[in-house]
């Protein structure tokens, strides 16, 4: 038979235990932790359009020949950086060259006939001079009658024909001096035809596209080369024409993975007959990196519409699916679906799945999972 003192320990160790698991049909009470919690409510959220663009140098010069002739150098390449007045390509320059002899023998023609003249009204005057004076004489000899009637004439006579030499050798420089002008042009016009077979980049920038190849053919109009002035840059996208975009408006455009902030600059008034949209474009700030026909996301704010938003930290992700935290009545955190919206700053619309007045866990709490007591404050 047990002792007393044996079976009284074995009664107090059993009281122990049913005490310890205490009832089994009873729940377990909810773990409570503190997160930060938020009331949803409505508000007027941004009206956003989503639209393709291209990127699109501010500045772009297509560069044409000037002159016909046969290409004989190209020294550059698409993708290569040039700057103002670096010369891309040469033209065959030996007629430019033979038209530029041409012109300055001319010019140098001219001149000496021009010395030549000057030195005959010279003589011309120095002639008439003596002409003039010689007549004034035999007229005061004439009136008192110190001459004849014939040595008058002819004093009168030499004095007309001096004149007369002297004009024609005043209207031949005359003549001469237009002749020189023209001549100086015709320098001038073969130096620049000899200037134009060098094609020189009129602004710097990036060649984006290059038409010619040593040994073709060039022609004044024929475009030869493309640049796009490499500091800045722009957006040009489409939108509907019923979309309400005017320029000042706020734009988000996405390039290769990088969010750029910026605003629309102009918006064309026409609109495209075929696609029933209007081109927008965008001024992008200063920034490395950026490409001539690279792809761009736009996103365009075109007025404002009430919903629901909460702050993006109270978003989970999972997989493809979009989850948060509401606090029912309770006090309890319960895992539900939704679906997003747009995103505007620090906030993204909840299209479905939430209700203005419930109330959302936001940023992040160590131990949150569906069924967890919310012991929270306000955001």
């Amino acid at each position: 038979m047990m002792s007393i003192s044996f079976r009284s320990a074995l009664a107090a160790a059993a009281a122990i235990a049913i005490a310890a698991c205490g009832d089994p049909d009873k729940p377990a009470a909810p773990q409570v932790i503190s997160a930060a919690v938020e009331t949803v409510t409505t508000t007027d959220l941004p009206e956003t359009r989503f639209a393709a663009g291209t990127v699109r140098a501010a500045t772009v010069a297509p560069l044409a020949a000037r002159v016909m002739g046969n290409v004989t150098r190209v020294f550059v390449s698409a993708g290569d950086r040039v700057h103002a007045g670096q010369i891309l390509a040469e033209i065959d320059d030996r007629d430019a060259r033979a038209q530029t002899v041409r012109a300055r023998a001319g010019a140098a023609e001219v001149e000496q006939a021009i010395g030549g003249a000057s030195s005959a009204i010279t003589a011309a005057e120095a002639q008439a001079r003596v002409a003039e004076s010689t007549f004034q004489r035999y007229s005061r000899l004439r009136e008192r009658g110190s001459v004849s009637a014939q040595e008058f004439d002819e004093a009168q006579a030499r004095h007309r024909a001096a004149q007369a030499e002297l004009d024609r050798a005043r209207r031949g420089r005359d003549q001469l001096l237009a002749q020189r002008d023209d001549a100086r042009g015709a320098n001038v016009q073969a130096a620049t035809g000899l200037d134009y077979t060098r094609v020189r980049a009129p602004i710097s920038g990036v060649v984006s596209a290059r038409f010619v190849d040593p040994g073709a053919q060039a022609a004044p109009g024929m475009t030869l080369f493309t640049i796009d002035g490499g500091d800045h840059y722009r957006v040009e996208s489409t939108v509907d024409e019923h979309d309400s975009v005017r320029p000042g408006d706020a734009a988000i455009v996405e390039i290769a993975g990088e969010r750029i902030e910026a605003r629309v600059t102009q918006v064309v008034a026409s609109v495209d007959a075929a696609t029933r949209s209007s081109l927008v474009r965008i001024d992008l700030p200063s920034r490395a990196g950026l490409r001539s026909g690279a792809f761009a996301r736009v996103s365009l704010t075109t007025g404002t519409r009430r919903g629901v938003s909460v702050p993006a930290s109270a978003i989970a992700r999972r997989g493809q699916l979009e989850t948060l935290f509401v606090v029912d009545a309770a006090g309890i955190a319960r895992l539900r679906l939704v679906t997003l919206g747009d995103t505007a700053g620090k906030r993204v619309e909840v299209i479905s799945g939430l209700t203005a007045g419930e109330r959302v866990v936001v940023g992040k709490a160590q131990g949150l999972r569906d069924g967890v007591r919310i012991d929270g404050s306000r955001a």
